[in-house]
C-alpha cells in the first residue's frame, strides 16, 4: 500500500528531487518517441523496398535490411509482403535462398486470402524458386504450376512471363529443350511489351535451338534478339547478345562471324571493367582458328586488365585459360603463376561464401536477439503466450485423441473393404465360371447343328442314297420339327436365344446398320462356325461369307482378323 501514498516534501528537497525527474522522463519520451517512429516507418520501408524490387533489388535490399523487428512492426499481411519482398530481392541479388523456408508460409496466407491476386502468385513463384534452389524439382514445378494459375487470375502479362520463362529453365535443367522451348516461346509472347525481356527470351530459345542442333533457328532467335536490342538502343543489352552470337559461332567454328561478333560487343562495351571479358573470348577465338598473333595480342590485354577484374569467378575462368595459353607456348612459369593465382581466386570465393554464411547467421541472430527483446519488454503478450501455449498443449491432446480414434476407424475401414474386395474377387471368379459353362453348353448346342448341317450336305451331295435320305429327314423331323433345311436359321437363332438370353437383341440395338446377313454371320461367327459351315447354313458361297465378314468386323469396330466373339462379349456383357 506504501506505493500509493501520499506525502508532503519540502522545497529543498523537491529542488534536488527535479533533475533526476527530468532526466528519467527524458529518456521516457526519447523512447517512446523512437518505438514509434519505428512502427511508422518500417511500413514506409517495406512498401518502397516492394516498389524497388523488379527494377533496383540491390536498393530494395538495402531497406529490407534495415527492417529490424519486421514481425513486431508490422501486421499480419504486412508481414507475409515482408517475407515475399525479402527472397525477392534476394534472389535478384544472387544471393542463397535456400533457408528462407518462411515464404511457404506466406504462400499459404496468400493462397487462403487470395484476394491480392499478384501477391499471391509472386508469393508462390518465390516458393518455387526456393525449392528449386534446393534441388527439390518436383515441389518447384508445382509450385510454379500454382503461381502460373493466379498470374493468369490477375492478368499481369509481366508475371505471367517470369513464371513461364523460369518453368522454361527448369525443363532445360532436365534435359528437356523442346518443352523448354514451348515455355520460353510463351514468355516471349507476354513479354512483348518488355523489349529487355523479350530479347533474352529469344536468346533463350536460341540456347534450345543450339543443344538440340537446329542451328539456322539458333541463330535465327539469337539475330531477333540482337535486333530488338539494336531498336531499344541498349548497349549493354546488344554487347551481351552479341558475344553470345560470338560464342554460339565460334562452337560451331564458323570464326569469320564468331569474330565480326565478339569485336561488335567489344565495340559496344562503355565500361572498361567488361573489356576483359570480350579481351578473353577473342583470345579463345583465335586460338582455335589458329591465328597465334592476334591470340596472343588479346592474352596479353587479358593479362594487363587482370587485377582490375572484380568478378572472382571471371577472373578465375581467365587464369585457367591464361595457364593454358603460357603452357602451350612453352612458358611453364606464367603457366605455374596463373593457375596458383587461379587457385587463390577459387580460395577467396570460398571465404566469400563463407562470410556470407556467417553475414546470414549474424543477421539471424540479430533478430532472434531484438524479437526476444521486444517479448521481454511485455510481460503481458508473456502471460497470453502462456494462456495460448497451454491451450495448445491441450488441442494438441486433444488432437491426438482424436487422431488416434479416427485412424483406428480406419483400420476398421480397411478391414471392411479388404473383405469386400475378396468378396468381389470370389464372386468374379463364380461368374466367371458361370459364363465358361454356359459358353460350354451354347457350343454344345450348336455342335449338333453343324453336324446336322454337314449329314444334309452329305445328302445333297448323294441324292440317289434313298435310305440315308429317309434317315436324315426322320432325324430333321426329331432335332427341328417340320422344318426344312432352309429353315436351319431360326432352329439355330432359337438354339442362340436360349444359351445366351438378350443377347441377339442387344446386337441388334448396339449395332442398328448391320444388314440381315451381317447378323446372322455375326451369331453364326459367335458360335464357332467356320467360314464353310456358315456359307451351308446361309446357301453363300465361302468367298461372300469372308468378305461379308469382312465388312462386319469394320462395323464393329474390330481390326482387320480381330476375335468377333471376343468383342461381343466384352461389349454385352
Amino acid at each position: 500500500m506504501q506505493c500509493i501514498l501520499f506525502r508532503f516534501v519540502s522545497v529543498e528537497q523537491y529542488q534536488t528531487m527535479r533533475t533526476p525527474i527530468y532526466f528519467f522522463g527524458l529518456i521516457l519520451f526519447i523512447g517512446f518517441k523512437a518505438a514509434c517512429t519505428s512502427q511508422i516507418e518500417t511500413p514506409s520501408l517495406l512498401q518502397e523496398a516492394r516498389y524497388l524490387a523488379e527494377s533496383h533489388p540491390d536498393s530494395a535490399m538495402r531497406l529490407i535490411d534495415a527492417i529490424v523487428d519486421p514481425e513486431g512492426s508490422l501486421n499480419k499481411k504486412q508481414y507475409m509482403q515482408y517475407l515475399v519482398t525479402r527472397v525477392q530481392v534476394r534472389h535478384k541479388n544472387y544471393r542463397d535462398i535456400t533457408e528462407d523456408t518462411l515464404i511457404f508460409d506466406a504462400a499459404r496466407y496468400f493462397r487462403q486470402h487470395n484476394k491480392d491476386l499478384k501477391q499471391t502468385a509472386l508469393a508462390l513463384f518465390y516458393s518455387g524458386s526456393v525449392r528449386r534452389q534446393q534441388k527439390q524439382y518436383e515441389p518447384a514445378m508445382v509450385y510454379y504450376k500454382e503461381a502460373e494459375h493466379y498470374a493468369k487470375k490477375a492478368k499481369d502479362n509481366s508475371l505471367r512471363g517470369l513464371v513461364e520463362y523460369n518453368i522454361g529453365d527448369l525443363l532445360a535443367e532436365q534435359g528437356l529443350h523442346y518443352k523448354a522451348l514451348d515455355r520460353y516461346r510463351t514468355a516471349a509472347r507476354y513479354y512483348q511489351d518488355e523489349l529487355d525481356k523479350l530479347a533474352y527470351s529469344y536468346s533463350a530459345m536460341g540456347r534450345m535451338f543450339l543443344f538440340e542442333e537446329d542451328n539456322d533457328s539458333a541463330f535465327y532467335y539469337f539475330h531477333r534478339g540482337l535486333d530488338i536490342a539494336r531498336e531499344k538502343g541498349s548497349k549493354v543489352l546488344q554487347s551481351q547478345l552479341a558475344q553470345s552470337l560470338g560464342v554460339a559461332y565460334g562452337e560451331v567454328k564458323r570464326y569469320n562471324e564468331a569474330e565480326r561478333y565478339h569485336r561488335e560487343a567489344m565495340q559496344l562495351t562503355s565500361d572498361s571493367t567488361e573489356l576483359p571479358r570480350n579481351y578473353l573470348n577473342l583470345a579463345k577465338l583465335y586460338s582455335k582458328m589458329p591465328q597465334a598473333d592476334s591470340a596472343s595480342v588479346y592474352a596479353e590485354k587479358l593479362k594487363e586488365g587482370l587485377d582490375r577484374l572484380k568478378d572472382n569467378y571471371f577472373q578465375a575462368s581467365a587464369c585457367n585459360f591464361l595457364a593454358g595459353w603460357e603452357k602451350a607456348q612453352g612458358n611453364y612459369d606464367s603457366a605455374f603463376a596463373h593457375q596458383d593465382k587461379r587457385m587463390k581466386v577459387l580460395a577467396q570465393i570460398m571465404e566469400d561464401r563463407g562470410n556470407q554464411s556467417v553475414y546470414e547467421v549474424e543477421q539471424k541472430y540479430n533478430y532472434e536477439r531484438i524479437q526476444a527483446q521486444h517479448y521481454r519488454a511485455q510481460s503481458v503478450k508473456q502471460r497470453w503466450i502462456i494462456v495460448l501455449l497451454g491451450i495448445v498443449i491441450i488441442g494438441g491432446v486433444l488432437f491426438l485423441w482424436f487422431w488416434i480414434r479416427q485412424k483406428n476407424k480406419q483400420i476398421a475401414v480397411q478391414q471392411s473393404m479388404d473383405t469386400l474386395t475378396e468378396m468381389n474377387r470370389d464372386l468374379e471368379n463364380t461368374v466367371l465360371k458361370k459364363r465358361l459353362a454356359l459358353r460350354r453348353a451354347l457350343l454344345w448346342r450348336f455342335d449338333i447343328a453343324k453336324k446336322v448341317l454337314k449329314l444334309n450336305e452329305g445328302v445333297r451331295m448323294n441324292p440317289k442314297n434313298t435310305l440315308e435320305k429317309s434317315i436324315i429327314a426322320q432325324f430333321n423331323n426329331i432335332v427341328y420339327g417340320e422344318t426344312t433345311i432352309d429353315e436351319h436359321w431360326e432352329a439355330l437363332l432359337q438354339t442362340f436365344k436360349n444359351s445366351r438370353p438378350g443377347y441377339a437383341e442387344k446386337i441388334r440395338e448396339n449395332y442398328t446398320d448391320l444388314t440381315e446377313t451381317e447378323f446372322r454371320i455375326c451369331i453364326l461367327t459367335y458360335a464357332d462356325f467356320s467360314v464353310k459351315e456358315i456359307a451351308v447354313v446361309l446357301q453363300q458361297s465361302p468367298n461372300t461369307i469372308q468378305t461379308r465378314r469382312t465388312t462386319l468386323r469394320k462395323k464393329l469396330g474390330l481390326h482387320s482378323g480381330g476375335d468377333i466373339a471376343e468383342h461381343i462379349d466384352n461389349i454385352l456383357r
